[in-house]
């Protein structure tokens, strides 16, 4: 082509738009009565549930229905003539979910008096009768709408990111866009995080069919790599859905689980390639070690009987090797084949004729049962130090609360502070304030200082003065009761296991009636306790049983004996009655007279 030469005008085809109309989402639009109703689903929309059984996928979502309520329906449905038997009624072919939601919005306003909107809509006359095109167009909309969600979803946050840090929304502005969008203020405050996710992991969350929020897809996005990540997370969202939790209890709870095991993984990874670079082996953690050549160098000794180190054996040994203890992911250090290389299990017998097989046997089963134990004490320990973080933050969230503080909170914190209990003394004279400042969220009340705390006084209202003692009486139960060992028990002054606390399972129990979700440690925890305290009452009632029954042995011996020393008793006066009667007296005639 020369330069004076032009290049043909592109022409731009006109397409039918079709023309614009109001709709009424209650008079015009029932989807229960459609015989009575103008407006139907197109019977070739691509959405239509189409046999009884399957699953309706055209249902508006919650957070469809608040945005069409709160702005309406911002892009037309498509409908079009129909024609046959529901001639003269308009068919749906693009828009389904957005005229359910109208509806729904619409008998929300009227119930609570308010006035709701019409839909605009476009009616496509050219579709009358042309079933390809309208059933084509239904599929490429919704094809394109899965689409593009994944990448709409990450443009919205990335906008909302930048808004939300450039302007400091008012709450009630922040909750009246979160509802024109269909989201929650708390997704809102996510949306940075979500603006960060990598598209394929949205796009795994659509091929899975997980309905995450933004908060749920920012959690998910961090601990994707844990394994059976997404089935946990999900089964702790029906779990909250299930008991009515909406301060994601279970979720967070999860969360924390998997972030504890991505920080595991990461340790182990981290140590594994130190280990690489020292040229020593990493074996798998057996699945019992009474059947594995490899022992752990703490159970082991020399051939002359000394215990084994680390640096010794590493230097004298090629069976040198570690293994991660798959309760906290560290170290254990062991010796790949302690027989061959001529170390010895302490305390077992070192000849043959120093014991039978069976007896062997019997202490590696010891052995083994003491490594379970070792190991369940370390997942606990561990899990129980995880958990605190989101206990602590639930109770946070309690000492927010704007409203009067119910009854039991009260109870709570009078019987406390009035009880004089010795942990609450002991609590109060020592470092108190760190905790205090963590529940108010004030970190001025670490020292608890006399003018912040009257500050503090002062700028709180009368009706929030309980909540300040509650943070106070929180601190005392935190920081005395819920101490590292407490789910299993503290020890006394001679090293012996106690009881789990009554104010351990006091304050669970109280923190979930408040709508805490406890974890499995705090449920393992409660349980053990309930078991505790069952044995003890059975020790108890036998106890007793055995005092009444010595009671009434006793009883019944002591009546025995007053009955035998009565018997005595009674023998020796018939006795002594028959050693005093007098003796019989002769019969004597009175003499005759001489004369006679």
């Amino acid at each position: 082509m020369t330069q004076n030469e032009q290049a043909p005008a592109a022409i731009a085809e006109e397409a039918d738009a079709g023309r614009l109309e109001w709709i009424d989402p209650l008079t015009d639009f029932r989807p229960d009565e459609p015989e009575e109703s103008r407006v139907i689903v197109d019977p070739f929309n691509h959405r239509k549930k189409r046999e009884d059984g399957e699953e309706d996928t055209t249902e508006p979502d919650p957070g469809l229905i608040a945005s069409v309520d709160a702005v309406g329906v911002q892009q037309a449905p498509v409908l079009r003539p129909q024609v046959g038997a529901n001639e003269g009624k308009l068919g749906i072919v693009m828009g389904q979910r957005r005229m359910k939601a109208a509806r729904a919005a619409a008998e929300k306003a009227v119930a609570e008096g308010r006035k709701y909107r019409k839909v605009r809509v476009i009616i496509r006359e050219d579709l009358k009768g042309v079933d390809d095109e309208a059933l084509a167009g239904s599929m490429v909309e919704n094809v394109h709408r899965a689409a593009a969600s994944v990448q709409d979803d990450l443009d919205a946050a990335q906008q909302l990111a930048l808004m939300v840090d450039a302007k400091r929304v008012p709450k009630a502005r922040k909750a009246q866009l979160a509802a024109a969008i269909g989201r929650t203020t708390e997704e809102l405050d996510a949306a940075p995080r979500v603006a960060k996710i990598a598209p394929e992991v949205i796009e795994e969350l659509w091929e899975q069919g997980a309905e995450f929020d933004w908060v749920e897809q920012a959690d998910y996005a961090e601990v994707e790599d844990v394994p059976n990540a997404l089935w946990k997370l999900e089964q702790a969202k029906r779990k909250d859905a299930d008991e009515g939790n909406t301060k994601r209890g279970a979720w967070r709870q999860a969360m924390q689980a998997l972030r504890a095991e991505k920080e595991k993984a990461e340790r182990i990874a981290a140590t594994t390639a130190e280990l690489a670079k020292k040229m020593i082996p990493v074996i798998g953690w057996p699945h019992s070690w009474q059947y594995s050549a490899a022992r752990p160098l703490e159970e082991l000794e020399s051939a002359i009987g000394r215990p084994l180190t680390e640096a010794g054996h590493n230097e004298t040994c090629e069976g040198h090797a570690a293994t991660f203890d798959p309760a906290d992911g560290e170290v254990v250090w062991v010796c790949r084949d302690f027989k061959k290389h001529g170390h010895r299990i302490i305390g077992a017998a070192q000849n043959e004729d120093d014991g039978s097989e069976e007896a062997d046997e019997k202490a590696e089963a010891e052995r083994e049962a003491a490594r379970a134990e070792a190991r369940r004490v370390k997942a606990n320990n561990a899990a129980w130090r995880s958990v605190r973080e989101v206990r602590q933050a639930f109770i946070v969230d309690m000492c927010q609360d704007k409203g009067e503080a119910p009854a039991d909170v009260k109870d709570l914190v009078l019987t406390t502070i009035l009880a004089g209990r010795y942990t609450y003394t002991h609590y109060v004279t020592g470092d108190y304030g760190r905790l205090l400042s963590t529940f108010l969220k004030d970190e001025n009340l670490k020292h608890t200082p006399a003018d912040v705390v009257a500050k503090l006084v002062k700028r709180t209202g009368a009706k929030r003065y309980w909540w300040l003692l509650f943070a106070h009486v929180a601190g005392m139960y935190e920081f005395e009761h819920m101490t590292d060992e407490a789910w299993r028990g503290k020890k006394d002054e001679f090293g012996r296991r106690k009881p789990i606390e009554g104010e351990t399972v006091e304050w669970l129990n109280f923190l979930k009636k408040h709508g805490y979700s406890l974890s499995e440690v705090e449920e393992e925890t409660l349980a053990t306790a309930q078991q505790q305290a069952e044995e003890e009452a059975r020790r108890v009632a036998e106890r007793k049983e055995r005092d009444a029954r010595w009671q009434r042995e006793r009883e019944e011996a002591r009546l025995k004996r007053e009955a035998e020393e009565k018997a005595a008793r009674e023998a020796e006066a018939v006795q002594a009655d028959e050693s005093h009667e007098p003796e019989d007296e002769p019969d004597t005639e009175p003499a005759e007279a001489d004369d006679e």
